[in-house]
């Protein structure tokens, strides 16, 4: 009996324990979502906006930026005054290049994005003295297919690599990552390295000033930071140190080979040191997995004495020259650290009377900038000699600092309305406030709420639009520019009480030829305004509550517009022949109305919560064109509350999304359902709503496909419009999308966007044309080889081949082949030990008794005196019964049966042999019966038809080996059946009794059919 190793007590592992393998996420899974590369059909083009909220999501280096902006991160290349953006996403399923060693020394194993790191706490007992194992110990509930959580994910967190090779990204959500990115690639979706030891959530990434190490502190309830240690050639990653940090942490940075971290009433170094390498443990035996791995020393920490700071959060701080350290609070303290090899405590240098959100050294001097707007720059040799005033100058502006940072030559700052500029190095934020950066960065700021495509051309050459609940319209080209902007007033009222929601704009949207506005509050107010001149044309109260959905119709003829809220009515506008828009009509319904859509000139749908879609037909009165009405033409019933609708490409049907999780087709002439599928994902396990529908056409494929918005799981996804079969989904909003479009973008392709609560708005590009064979793979295409390389030839003739060119000689005496081959077959007829009688096999009374019982069987020499005399050679082809056959000869039939038919050529050869043994019984005197010639005759004719018809598709024959075979063989059976009806028909003339006649056609039917 072995000995219980000494670690096999139960021990707590703040880690993934190392005696426990994780399995894969593709072994405990066989229907994970498929691969980025397989078949994408949305790739990210580009991201407008940032999610930056803490100087945690900023980092700067070199000439090099980088922001988060919802699951993605993009870092921006400046050069003078020019500018370029590349993004980087992982998605849930992404596969990293290198895999992760969890302790020193480990060797690496190739791993997925795993679990969230659960086995913290676990009692991890040895696997020496376990009955299970290690896919046992696994997570047993990821064996699901990813769920909504986990595709929802957010990145939190962004550093730079000093020599700015890589990119770190920490993440927050499900099973949250940090993502290490190669920076010589363009934009990527896949990362260096994934790793998944965090639980809750990445609050700060950090790399060491020689990038060696990266550091990595998890949320206050995951509780840990870990120490990383890099590959420098190729960026992989292995777990160095690891300790509890329980604290909530604002900031962490690298004090030469010193990490230190801030936070609420914390502030706390920690020292990475590098001790002597150890040796791994070797296996005695290859499947023992009970040896010790290698010791890990915990990361060393020491508290900072806080002395009189002790209630105060530390809010960031900045490291000059590697060897001191000026740390900011929320309160406006200005702090050092004093170091004398005894103890460490924070001294308070002076007080700013501002809360401090950020901090960046350049050139002796220190800039602090503020949330309320406020901005100081303070000299840092004075700072670190503890003098007060150190202050060299301040400004304030409106809008607060969240993250600045310097460049070689610029000055980058993110303020509370995350807004990206670069300024010129020189430029003190607040100072000028009317000064322009010379490179901005736009976007929204707030909450997108709504987007929608311009028709080309238009007067703004603007390709879409989108609007925020402040009322700021904005015109966007694909490149990410602002074409021109427009404020939507919007009235402020005094709540009645704190339920009331805050009046904002709900909806927005131009005409055709983009001339005109119209926009819509939660006051039911219609507005329309003159985008050239920006004047209000019309203020309309349209409803009493929420106005949902704006459409507009017009030609050059008629201008038609219809607006639905939430008082369960329609309103319908129209242009008069003098030039007024004008309402004509209210429609009211039983529930709240989803959307309106008019269209042609004289058709309006809605639909409504009560499940219901109406058609209703517009009228002109006859001599007045100004009379128009709407009258009912269609109530179509629904499965379920619509959420969203789109009218098909031939405008004859509509596609409606239901609650449900389903997509309905219903034609508007006769009400008639005509498809509906369910919104399932790749796996068909998930399903989802979308609340947003646009349909599309794919010329190259002659494709009709639906594009739409989920917020179950906040992706936008793909369908076939006519077989409703999923095509592709994508993610990258960290909040509730609010819009998505199809654009055409002026080089002919097509390209997505989609807008978000988070402020972000991203740009995809759209392909659903099939991937090049070979695309998929990263590998380039092997080099020719030369002609010595190739295989060599190989052309074997089967046994039915050869025998077309093995012909009887007339002058030999010689048996020929097929004589051969059917000698090889006497073991399926046992002819070979019926001719000699000394292998006669003595048959029980029973069995005679079965044999004569069955049709298929003759009886046995017993009953010949009633039966006419039978041919010897059909005597000796008569086939025993099974059970007086011996194991061995019924182990020979049976593998020779399955060898014979085991593929086509066999069953040729076989069908050949049979026949020349057909041939040699046609020599004898028995009688056969007409019925089983004819029968025999049709099956001939339709075997020659079927290999005439094989050889025409196929060409796998020859044809004039064929047609020779079909010649022959046809020519010999027909002269052979003819001869031997000759002898036959006479001999029944010749006086045979109906009896004997009888008995002796049914021998014949008997040994016909013997094998």
């Amino acid at each position: 009996m072995a000995a219980t190793p000494s670690n096999s007590r139960l021990k707590f592992t703040p880690s993934n324990s190392p005696f426990l393998s994780r399995p894969s996420r593709s072994s405990r899974s066989p229907m994970r979502g498929r691969s980025y590369h397989d078949s994408s059909k949305l790739s990210l083009k580009r991201v407008i906006g940032t999610t930056c909220s803490s100087p945690t999501g900023f980092d700067t280096v070199n000439s090099s930026f980088a922001y988060i902006a919802g699951a993605a991160v993009v870092v921006v290349d400046v050069d003078g005054d020019s500018h370029s953006q590349r993004f980087y996403r992982a998605r849930p399923t992404a596969m990293p290049l290198y895999s992760v060693a969890t302790f020193q020394n480990a060797p690496s194993t190739p791993t997925t994005t795993p679990k969230a790191n659960d086995s913290r706490g676990r009692v991890a007992p040895s696997f020496r003295d376990s009955p299970h194992n290690a896919t046992e110990w696994g997570d047993s509930s990821g064996s699901r297919t990813w769920t909504s959580r986990e595709r929802i994910k957010a990145a939190t967190c962004v550093a730079l690599s000093r020599d700015g090779k890589y990119l770190a990204v920490g993440e927050t959500g499900y099973a949250p990552r940090v993502l290490i990115f190669s920076l010589h690639d363009t934009s990527s979706d896949t990362p260096l390295v994934s790793i998944s030891e965090h639980t809750f959530g990445v609050n700060a990434v950090a790399w060491s000033s020689d990038t060696r190490f990266l550091a990595s502190l998890g949320a206050a309830n995951d509780g840990f930071l870990y120490v990383w240690k890099i590959d420098s050639r190729t960026g992989a990653a292995k777990l160095f140190q690891q300790n509890r940090c329980t604290s909530f942490i604002k900031d962490m940075v690298w004090m030469g080979n010193c990490l230190i971290t801030l936070g609420v009433r914390h502030a706390k170094m920690w020292r990475v040191e590098e001790g002597p390498t150890i040796s791994p443990t070797k296996q005695k035996f290859h499947n023992d997995q009970a040896s010790t791995p290698p010791s890990q020393r915990a990361l060393p920490g020491r508290n900072i004495l806080l002395g009189p700071l002790l209630e105060t959060t530390f809010s960031c701080a900045a490291v000059v020259k590697d060897n001191s350290l000026i740390i900011c609070s929320e309160t406006g303290d200005i702090c050092i650290l004093d170091d004398d090899d005894r103890q460490m405590k924070l001294l308070k240098v002076l007080n700013l009377n501002f809360h401090i959100t950020s901090i960046t050294v350049r050139d002796n001097v220190a800039y602090v900038g503020g949330k309320g707007g406020h901005f100081a720059t303070l000299d840092v040799e004075a700072v670190l000699d503890c003098r007060a005033a150190c202050v060299l100058d301040t400004t304030e502006s409106s809008r607060g600092l969240i993250a600045l940072g310097f460049l070689t030559d610029k000055l980058v700052t993110i303020d509370s309305r995350h807004s990206v500029d670069i300024w010129d190095s020189d430029h003190v934020p607040g100072k000028d406030d009317h000064a322009m950066s010379t490179i901005p960065i736009p976007g929204h700021g707030d909450p997108v709420t709504g987007i929608q495509v311009l028709q080309k051309p238009n007067d703004l050459d603007a390709s879409f639009l989108t609007w925020t609940v402040s009322g700021n319209v904005k015109f966007w080209s694909l490149d990410g520019h602002v074409k021109t902007s427009i404020d939507v007033p919007i009235e402020m009222t005094e709540p009645e009480n704190e339920m009331d929601p805050i009046n904002q704009v709900t909806y927005a949207r131009t005409t055709s030829n983009g001339k005109l506005l119209v926009a819509a509050d939660r006051l039911g107010v219609l507005r329309i305004t003159d985008i050239a001149t920006k004047e209000s044309l019309l203020d309309i109260k349209a409803h009493s509550s929420d106005c949902r959905h704006v459409s507009v119709y017009e030609n050059e003829s008629k201008f038609l517009m219809a607006s639905c809220g939430r008082d369960r009515t329609t309103q319908l506008f129209h242009r008069t022949a003098a030039g007024f828009i004008e309402h004509f009509q209210t429609l009211e319904f039983a529930a709240k109305v989803v959307q309106v859509i008019i269209p042609s000139e004289d058709r309006v749908l809605t639909c409504s919560f009560d499940r219901t879609l109406q058609v209703h037909d517009l009228i002109t009165r006859e001599g007045e064109e100004d009379a128009i009405a709407a009258i009912p033409s269609r109530v179509i019933s629904l499965k379920a509350s619509p959420t969203s609708m789109v009218i098909g490409p031939d405008e004859k049907t509509v596609f409606v999304s239901l609650l449900d999780r389903s997509v309905c087709q219903y034609d508007l002439n006769t009400g008639r359902q005509i498809s509906c599928f369910k919104c399932m994902d790749e796996g068909g396990v998930e399903s989802a709503v979308l609340d947003s529908l646009t349909i599309g056409q794919w010329l190259p494929k002659d494709q009709d496909f639906l594009l739409g918005m989920s917020n179950t799981d906040k992706s936008i996804r793909l369908y076939d419009a006519q077989t409703g079969n999923f095509l592709d989904r994508e993610w990258g909003h960290t909040e509730a999308i609010n819009g998505v479009c199809l654009v055409d973008d002026e080089d002919g392709s097509r390209k997505v966007v989609s807008v978000g609560s988070d402020g972000t708005m991203m740009i995809w590009t759209l392909d659903l044309n099939d991937p090049l064979p070979g695309s998929m793979s990263r590998d380039p295409s092997p080099v020719k080889d030369g002609v010595s390389s190739r295989p060599p030839l190989r052309r074997v003739l089967s046994k039915a081949e050869l025998a077309e060119f093995q012909r009887p000689s007339p002058a030999s005496g010689r048996r020929s082949p097929p004589r051969t081959l059917q000698r090889r077959t006497s073991r399926f007829n046992l002819a070979a030990s019926v001719r000699n009688p000394t292998n006669t096999f003595p048959l029980s009374p029973s069995t005679m008794n079965m044999m004569g019982d069955t049709p298929s069987r003759r009886p046995s020499g017993d009953s010949r005196a009633t039966s006419p005399p039978v041919s010897p050679k059909a005597r000796m082809t008569r086939r025993p019964s099974l059970p007086a056959l011996g194991a061995t000869a019924r182990r020979k039939t049976s593998s020779s049966n399955l060898r014979g038919f085991g593929s086509l050529n066999m069953a040729t050869e076989q069908a050949c042999r049979t026949l020349r043994a057909y041939r040699k019984k046609l020599s004898s005197a028995e009688p056969i019966s007409q019925d089983v010639l004819s029968e025999l005759d049709q099956e001939l004719r339709l075997t020659a038809a079927a290999l005439g018809e094989r050889a025409i598709r196929g060409k796998a024959m020859n044809e004039t080996v064929l047609s020779g075979l079909l010649d022959q063989y046809s020519e010999r059976l027909v002269t052979l059946l003819d001869e031997k009806l000759r002898l036959t028909h006479p001999r029944e003339r010749d006086g045979d009794s109906p009896d004997e006649e009888g008995q002796r056609s049914a021998d014949g039917d008997s040994s016909s059919l013997s094998p």
